[in-house]
């Protein structure tokens, strides 16, 4: 098939909404204008849907992310791009796999990545832990005696996989069902809403996980075309110590609202930044003890009382338990980002970066999934899905490119032709006050 056919047909399907390659063949056979834009006559026939198909596997991803580069740069060489803030969501799309076709994992001890034979990923490995997988025997074993008369059963990422789609995880929201989806990131510039970037993700990795790539790729994207990015703006799931500092050390504001778990204070304990210690409310110092990580891998900083202090305090049992010798306080160990990062928000700049982020991406997700064929991957693995990503995207600049009309600065001026009458009034007027305007 010849290339540029090829990418005009899936730029085709998108424009219209269509997620079938036999849907949209059919299309074009009946439809003159496709013909015509694709450079088919009447009599010629069009390529077969399966030859459409595996045009879109054998030709690289990379090559997929240059034509959207390129776009980008047209975009960027009409004045529809300023570069200077990217706003980051995400959002879930549906897998071409069914949960009903779900099998769990065998219970293989190992750490190693999966692997292939004869050019076919293997089945994947359990690699959790023991105690996790405990923990998730006991959460379902709590669902059955809650609802015995219900047959079900807990479908977790670390225990079960598709054999239809391998790269496909299983991705649930609070009060919406559980479904095989891939996760969709994009960056959006805030004046005319074109995406500078576009990647597919795995729908059991976190936000918070994303957000160094996309800011690096668009960043190199964006400094192509001379364009320098300072601010990024994303939703609170993108919060984490470790990207505020990343984008600190980049010199990029960022606008990220911390997540809920994050105290900034303590109650009946004030901290000091100077000496580094937290002071309780009967004047007693906790001084900074040593870096600590928790379960999830989170590094923290924990300080201690003396023994001696917490022994003889009227609170002590209130305060640190029957137990402990001590008390114990614990903060992130990026703390300073986060608190720089609070200040910032609570700005006015920050307030209206903030409104800016929902009136941004979010429309623009939304467009993407109902209008541009990104409700649903109709084909399978990760790296396929990420083309056919490319692609809306693609589609989606290009109708922004095509309608948008620059402003012309300034104004039409028409020269009228004097009346007789007013012509001598107006020279009339001007002799008789010549001397003032000398």
């Amino acid at each position: 098939m010849d290339p540029v056919v090829f990418v005009k047909l899936l730029l085709v399907g998108h424009f219209e909404n269509i997620t079938s390659d036999r849907k949209l063949l059919e299309l074009a056979n009946l439809h003159l204008g496709i013909r015509s834009f694709l450079g088919y006559k009447l009599e010629q026939s069009l390529p077969w849907h399966s030859t459409l198909s595996r045009t879109r596997q054998r030709i690289p991803v990379s090559v997929f992310e240059t034509c959207f580069t390129h776009v980008v740069g047209l975009c960027v060489n009409k004045g529809l791009v300023s570069g200077h803030t990217q706003v980051v969501d995400s959002a879930y799309i549906k897998a071409n796999a069914s949960m009903s076709r779900l099998k769990p994992k065998p219970v293989i001890w190992s750490s190693d990545e999966n692997r292939t034979t004869l050019g076919k990923p293997s089945t994947p490995r359990l690699t959790t832990t023991a105690d996790r997988l405990q923990h998730i025997h006991r959460f379902h074993g709590n669902i059955q005696k809650a609802t015995p008369n219900k047959s079900g059963q807990l479908l977790s990422n670390l225990t079960h996989y598709s054999p239809t789609d391998t790269d496909a995880r299983i991705a649930f929201k609070t009060g919406k069902p559980r479904q095989l989806a891939y996760m969709t990131s994009v960056s959006v510039d805030a004046a005319k809403h074109v995406i500078t970037h576009i990647q597919a993700g795995s729908a059991d990795r976190r936000d918070s996980r994303n957000l160094l790539p996309i800011v690096d790729t668009t960043q190199d994207r964006l400094k192509r075309f001379g364009i320098v990015m300072s601010n990024i703006v994303a939703d609170a799931g993108y919060s984490s110590g470790e990207n505020y500092e990343y984008l600190e050390n980049r010199g990029l504001n960022g606008f990220i609202p911390p997540h809920g778990k994050y105290k900034d204070d303590r109650s009946d304990f004030t901290y000091d930044i100077t000496s580094d210690s937290y002071i309780c409310s009967q004047g007693k110092r906790l001084a900074f003890d040593r870096l600590v990580v928790d379960k999830q891998g989170n590094p923290k900083k924990r300080y201690l009382a003396r023994a001696s202090d917490c022994k003889g305090c009227p609170l002590s049992e209130q305060c640190k338990g029957k137990k402990a010798k001590e008390k114990r306080l614990h903060h992130t160990y990026y703390k300073a980002c986060y608190e720089r990062m609070m200040k910032r928000l609570s700005s006015r700049f920050g307030k209206r970066m903030m409104r800016i982020r929902s009136a941004t991406v979010e429309p623009v997700l939304g467009s993407l999934i109902n209008y541009y064929g990104l409700r649903q991957i109709n084909t399978r693995s990760r790296e396929t899905a990420a083309k056919v990503m490319y692609v809306a995207a693609m589609a989606y600049n290009l109708k922004k490119y095509l309608r948008f009309t620059p402003v012309e600065q300034g104004g039409m001026v028409i020269a009228l032709p004097i009346p007789d009458h007013f012509y001598c009034i107006l020279i009339y007027f001007c002799n008789s006050h010549l001397s003032y305007v000398m």
